[in-house]
């Protein structure tokens, strides 16, 4: 069912996106000098990878393989960091809804390159299912940080996902757009959207399991800025 949703209902959206993409090309044109259009290596379901469509927000100087941290102080056009801020760079994602690359709801597609970094069990979580276009990582207060600092958002998903948890995710998602922030909480989900009882309530939340704290301090493993040193990210980098 949830396929049959992303082939139909993603369709109908990817056509609608089409022109605001343009028009927002346009503007990553004219305010980058550069093409507006860039296509990123992303991992999928199962491990297997594909080029992710994106907006250039970003300048060509900044490298692709980085994390948001890194973008603090990055000279970023105003219409760029516009867009960014209102996540509509995100758009052209919409566009392999379609053919079964990307769902519209799931974890947030990550780089081979940062990937790597992450904890194998968490990976092996992630790759379950298919990355979406939104997520419940990605409306969370959570998203102004690293997908690795707070796995218990993925993890919730991964085990506890539903249509009414997708769906949920989608309202929670326009309600983003009109407030122009994050503002949720894992503790704000209803126990109603949980596709099994287990996930009625976050104390299930992985935290024990996974140490999430300890764990997940891979700074050290992040610190690439030396390397880059004009910052940048990912989350990354939707330019």
């Amino acid at each position: 069912m949830k396929r049959a949703i992303d082939i139909l209902v993603g369709s109908v959206l990817a056509a609608l996106a089409l022109p605001l993409i343009l028009l927002l090309a346009i503007g990553c044109a004219i305010s980058l000098r550069t093409s507006p259009f860039f296509v990123q290596r992303r991992v999928g379901k199962g491990g297997r990878e594909f080029w992710l469509p994106k907006l250039r927000t970003l300048p060509r100087t900044v490298p692709g393989a980085v994390d948001k941290y890194q973008l603090e102080g990055a000279c970023i056009p105003a219409f760029c960091r516009f867009i960014r801020c209102i996540h509509v760079d995100e758009l052209p994602q919409l566009l392999v809804v379609p053919l079964g690359w990307m769902s519209l709801v799931g974890p947030r597609p990550e780089m081979p390159e940062l990937l790597g970094r992450y904890p194998s069990d968490f990976v092996d979580a992630r790759l379950k299912v298919r990355p979406g276009c939104t997520g419940l990582w990605q409306v969370s207060v959570a998203s102004e940080k690293l997908i690795y600092e707070s796995p218990e958002y993925d993890l919730a998903y991964v085990y506890g996902s539903s249509v009414r948890l997708d769906a949920w995710i989608v309202y929670r998602t326009a309600r983003m757009f009109l407030r122009g922030r994050c503002v949720l909480r894992l503790d704000d989900v209803p126990a109603w959207v949980w596709q099994r009882p287990a996930f009625e309530t976050p104390a299930y939340a992985v935290a024990p399991a996974y140490d999430v704290a300890p764990a997940f301090e891979v700074a050290p493993a992040f610190e690439v800025a030396p390397a880059y040193e004009t910052t940048s990210v990912y989350e990354v980098a939707s330019r």
